[in-house]
């Protein structure tokens, strides 16, 4: 039994670590001590034929018919070459053996030709068929041991490369490809004309290695160069002497040309630990199946330091067959004890595999208990929410009495932070436990932090359950600074002050692909705000290159969505003068281009315009006044807020002397306020000399919100198109922007 728990330990620490897949090979993978041949019928059903041991197996293998063992050449990872020598049995023999000795009713008419297939199952293949050949593809192609191999092979003889090595090309793909630029054509032509027909069989005793050292790191072969030494340096027979069935049932697979010539790595192909065989001919035979075995139903008792399972079938006369690494395949006889000394089951359950059988049935495969029993299962859930509660939900296949039985059970749930080394117990009071619905809703309190959150859930009597999610915050909004211009800094802010933390940024020219910035172009030293550095327009792989409308992806794995994509960020070209903030593609350029010639307005600083700045009703009155050719003024202030001798004395005082402006009509003129999209239209008829309003509003939705004494001169500039509008709108009301005020300007002409 020390086997067993051993086998066992060594199981689960597989699963826990699952960094070996289902047909991986591994040193610890049990040897087969014996096969079960199934046959599909033409119902569909696996029907067992018979159970062979490997007893009887190597009663009845052999060697070459020269008396020589078989001799299997092969190429294989690292790289390196391998060779096998092994004595067992052809695959067709196996057939008409287990014919021979089968009572199922028809098995005469099994078979293995042509297109009849077979499906091999490895003892550590969990009960799934990992590989299967056709008789033409095992014998229907003339196979070769190659002696010349180990002396000649090179990496650079591989034409597919590793990636497809194992797959590779036919022969024909070969010849047409590459058979003329192939640089080693002739070594391999050598190695083939020394080449020895051989066969494919199920080898019941073998042994194997690679051909270039006697140690290897890693490997499930030995190395066998001082076996090919003592045999005066010839390859074949240097293992004869060292045959064994630790490897039993293997598939020992010799070349093809096309394995050669391509240099596939065709170990790959050598199959070991075969101990379930399914035979599924082209044409179905007609072997009824006399009834499908029922499950094998296991019960497991713990008694001190000993676990016993103990198994019974329901089917009369029914084999069951147990095993404690996926391939169950001794035969059960009385209960099994194993020895759990020092372990904890909740931690590290007991796994068991069973399976009952009987010749002429079809039956329901490896049944899997574990010790104790698992806890249900929860629907998957890779991320939650920060400062939001968690909820887990059982998966639909859990029944609700399932989920009672465990609940009821459930004596504490403990949870490692991100910021934690270790686990600590959770307040029950954080927690809450819904049987009918059955989830588990933890508090929104538990979850401040962003990252991975893992969970165990123990219960009385069950297995530990462990479930780990990933802590997300929500995603922000993005906005791009304005005035983006090719060559200079791209800044986009945020209302998050940790988003830049960790940013990854992609950028998608126009009709172009998505390219990721180096983080090195990336300025994410401050809060709540990530810069494209102007430095990143002098690379070769600068993926900004004109002017236009770019799609922006930040990725931040710590955020949900971890993607936010920013479209339509208008990417500008050269700056009007000194002035940044203005930019060729911009839609006010033209327009602040027409104010800044004539000098109507001047910028606000040397490098800036301003355009998105509301414009100050002395603002406008100073534009008009410069308009109109500064000309002395006469008359006299009749504003309380003008101050004398300011920047915009004059032009106010100006403009109330021609009836341009009127102030508010309290002494005050609002000197400081900014200027509404109907004043300036006011402002601007009454400058041109209140001509006759001839259009109308009714265009606009909104026509309805222009002041009555701006009535006449907005029906005015809209008939001269002076105001357009924006979305079918006046927005008389709204502040105007200095670039507004300037497209207004070139408009009216001024």
């Amino acid at each position: 039994m020390k086997r067993l728990v051993s086998a066992i330990l060594a199981l689960t620490l597989l699963f826990a670590l699952c960094v070996i897949p289902a047909a991986a090979k591994t040193t610890s993978s049990a040897k087969a001590d014996r096969v079960f041949v199934y046959a599909k019928n033409s119902s569909g059903k696996n029907v067992l034929i018979k159970v062979v041991t490997l007893d009887e197996l190597k009663a009845i293998s052999h060697g070459q018919p020269n008396g020589k063992n078989y001799y299997i050449s092969s190429t294989d990872n690292y790289p390196t070459t391998q060779y096998c020598e092994s004595i067992g049995i052809t695959i067709p023999e196996l057939v008409n053996y287990v014919k021979g000795v089968t009572t199922v009713r028809n098995a005469s008419a099994l078979g293995f030709t042509g297109n009849d297939t077979i499906r091999l199952m490895a003892t550590d293949s969990y009960g799934n068929y990992n590989r299967s050949w056709t008789y033409n593809e095992l014998y229907g192609t003339t196979r070769y041991y190659f002696e010349g191999l180990f002396k000649s092979w090179s990496i650079n003889w591989e034409i597919a490369g590793e990636d497809n090595s194992k797959f590779g090309l036919t022969l024909d793909e070969y010849n047409a490809k590459y058979k003329d630029s192939d640089p080693y054509y002739a070594a391999k032509r050598t190695v083939f004309s020394g080449g020895v027909v051989t066969v494919p069989i199920l080898a019941t005793t073998s042994f194997s290695g690679r051909t270039t050292t006697d140690s290897l790191v890693a490997s499930t072969e030995v190395g066998i160069a001082d076996y090919i030494a003592k045999n005066g340096g010839v390859v074949a027979g240097s293992l004869k002497d060292v045959l064994t069935d630790e490897t039993a049932l293997r598939l020992a697979l010799p070349m093809t040309e096309a394995d050669l010539m391509a240099a596939h790595r065709t170990s790959f192909d050598n199959f070991k630990w075969i101990y379930n065989i399914l035979l599924e001919q082209a044409t179905a035979p007609n072997i009824v199946s006399l009834g499908t075995v029922a499950e094998p139903v296991v019960s497991a008792s713990a008694s001190g330091n000993t676990l016993t399972f103990t198994l019974s079938c329901a089917t009369a006369g029914a084999s069951i067959y147990y095993g404690d690494d996926g391939a169950p395949q001794t035969l059960y006889t009385k209960p099994v004890t194993v020895d759990i000394t020092g372990r904890d089951l909740a931690a590290n359950p007991v796994t068991f595999y069973a399976t009952a059988v009987k010749e002429g049935y079809d039956d329901a495969g490896i049944i899997t208990t574990k010790y104790p029993e698992l806890s249900p299962t929860f629907k998957t859930m890779y991320s939650g929410m920060a400062n939001q509660s968690l909820i887990f939900e059982a998966n639909d296949s859990v029944s609700a009495s399932v989920w009672t039985a465990w609940a009821n059970k459930l004596t504490s749930i403990t949870i490692k932070t991100p910021s934690a080394s270790g686990y600590v117990r959770i307040d029950a009071a954080k927690y809450k436990v819904n049987n009918t619905a059955k989830t588990i809703t933890f508090d929104k309190s538990l979850f401040p932090d962003t990252g991975s959150y893992s969970f165990i859930f123990h219960a009385t009597g069950f297995a530990d359950k462990s479930a780990s999610v990933t802590i997300k915050k929500p995603a922000p909004t993005i906005t791009p600074a304005p005035n983006l211009g090719l060559g200079s800094d791209i800044v986009f802010t945020f209302n998050d002050t940790e988003f830049q933390s960790g940013l990854t940024l992609y950028v998608t020219p126009p009709g172009g692909t998505s390219t990721m910035i180096s983080t090195s172009y990336l300025d994410r030293t401050q809060s709540g705000k990530v810069t494209l550095k102007a430095s990143y327009f002098a690379t070769t792989g600068c993926a900004i290159k004109t002017t236009g409308a770019y799609t922006f992806s930040f990725v931040n794995n710590k955020y949900s969505p971890d993607t936010v994509t920013v479209k339509n960020v208008q990417i500008l070209g050269a700056a009007l003068g000194t002035f940044a903030d203005v930019r060729q593609g911009a839609w006010f350029y033209d327009a602040v281009k027409y104010v800044t010639d004539k000098g109507l307005m001047t910028g606000t600083a040397t490098t800036a315009f301003a355009p998105t700045t509301p414009m100050s009703r002395a603002m406008l009155a100073t534009v008009l006044y410069r308009t109109a050719g500064e000309p002395r003024v006469t008359g006299t202030n009749p504003f309380s807020d003008v101050k004398s001798g300011q920047w915009y004395t004059n032009a106010v005082i100006w403009a109330n002397s021609k009836g341009i402006v009127t102030g508010y009509g309290n002494g005050k003129f609002g000197t400081n306020d900014d200027v509404t999209r109907e004043e300036i239209a006011v402002m601007l008829y009454r400058y041109a000399g209140s001509l006759a309003a001839s259009g109308n509003l009714s265009a606009f939705s909104d026509a309805n919100k222009v002041s009555s004494w701006a009535t006449s001169a907005m029906k005015w500039a809209a008939a001269n198109h002076i105001i357009n509008g924006s979305d079918g709108k006046l927005n008389p009301k709204s502040a105007a922007t200095r670039a507004e005020v300037a497209q207004m300007l070139k408009n009216y002409g001024a």
